[in-house]
């Protein structure tokens, strides 16, 4: 281990999927000594990139509070963390209430009243927030609160912290401490907005990434220059090296490519002409009364470069499903450039199978070092304010 995190506070990822919460909260001073996962492929990504922490395949309904505390080696667990699938309460595609996904909940607030962390921190969609007029979010909320804990919940976009991608998500905080948890407030903005730093845009966490001018499969690609944004730096690490790796993408059919070509950056397949479009195009243009379908605005939609990305899926390499084609070359974003727009930086190595299921999934890193700065913000203060008690007393 490496011996600057010996003194840093500890934190478990449940549901760690490929890490991303993990380096998010890595990068915010914490120790993450244990990653849990039901998926084989993710939490072999996750072991190639913390090679301090200890990866478990573990179905959550078999891990006890046990497991926990051998990981900490002894020490108090400060935060419990995790993004526990919810996918029923999705607002992409079909919403299933009795999905049993959705209780996987239960186990990390099991987990959580069993442990009794400082801190927990649930990352989960935004879908929840809303869906049988707030009853889950609810019950999630009233299930921590029965174990001592104080809680807090608000809908954050990703863009809003950094990530150059409008991802929202419901997160939820909570502390047995004698605070009141709170969410971090925004770093930054719309332009059109006063005060912090501007949104991330897509121009600047790709363009030092090359054109493939055709050449999907090559994995292993000399940088197109050096970096010149803030966030290219960040996305290199500060290292030296000369070439980027993972920046395959996908071509397209010859009826995609003949939509994607009349489509302009930063714009999808409803503003195209009908004329233009085949048959099939026209129909899902329209409803039964023949106007214009108020949805379908992302289905072949053109990354724009002075914008952040849309939500980044576990669909991003088909063009047809979303908002994934590359602002000016016609064919998806590549890997590296998806990870990119998740604010993993260029060293973290995606292991196959499953990469596209592992990247649309992650929590982003930068949301994650946001959340994690902010928790450690509130351990000082409750330390802090103890330690005044302390002295009132005396």
């Amino acid at each position: 281990m490496d011996s600057s995190l010996a003194d840093s506070p500890i934190a478990v990822d449940l549901f760690c999927g490929a890490g991303g919460l993990s380096d998010g909260l890595e990068q915010a001073g914490f120790r993450p000594v244990l990653g849990i996962d039901f998926d084989r492929h993710a939490l072999a990504t996750y072991k190639a990139n913390h090679p301090n922490s200890r990866a478990m395949l573990r179905d959550i309904a078999e891990v006890n509070s046990a497991d926990l505390i051998e990981a900490a080696e002894g020490r108090d667990i400060d935060l419990i963390a995790g993004g526990p699938s919810c996918q029923g309460f999705s607002t992409v595609g079909k919403r299933i209430e009795d999905d049993p996904r959705n209780a996987l909940f239960m186990h990390f607030a099991r987990l959580v009243r069993d442990v009794r962390p400082k801190f927990f921190l649930m990352e989960n969609v935004k879908g929840l927030l809303t869906y049988r007029k707030g009853y889950f979010r609810q019950l999630i909320k009233e299930s921590f609160e029965y174990s001592g804990y104080r809680v807090v919940s608000k809908v954050v976009c990703a863009a809003d912290y950094g990530v150059p991608q409008l991802r929202y998500r419901i997160v939820f905080i909570g502390t047995r401490l004698d605070i009141e948890p709170t969410i971090p407030e925004a770093t930054h903005f719309e332009p059109n907005l006063f005060g912090g730093k501007p949104y991330v845009t897509v121009g600047e966490a790709l363009g030092d990434l090359p054109l493939l001018h055709g050449q999907f499969d090559q994995d292993e690609w000399e940088y197109a220059s050096p970096p010149v944004t803030a966030y290219q730096q960040y996305a290199r690490n500060n290292t030296q090296a000369n070439t980027v790796t993972l920046h395959r993408a996908n071509g397209m059919s010859q009826g995609a490519r003949k939509v994607v070509e009349l489509v302009s950056e930063g714009q999808g397949v409803r503003s195209i002409s009908p004329e233009l479009l085949p048959e099939r195009f026209t129909r899902m243009r329209t409803i039964s009364d023949g106007s214009l379908r108020k949805d379908c605005t992302t289905l072949y939609h053109r990354l724009a470069r002075w914008a952040p990305a849309y939500t980044i899926t576990c669909s991003f390499r088909n063009v047809a499903s979303g908002p994934f084609v590359h602002p000016t070359e016609n064919r998806s974003i590549s890997y590296r450039e998806a990870a990119r727009l998740m604010s993993f930086r260029d060293n973290y190595q995606f292991l196959s199978p499953g990469l596209t299921r592992q990247i649309g999934n992650a929590v982003p890193p930068l949301l994650g070092k946001a959340l994690g700065i902010h928790i450690r913000k509130m351990m000082i203060l409750e330390g802090e304010t103890a330690f005044r008690n302390m002295l009132i007393a005396a």
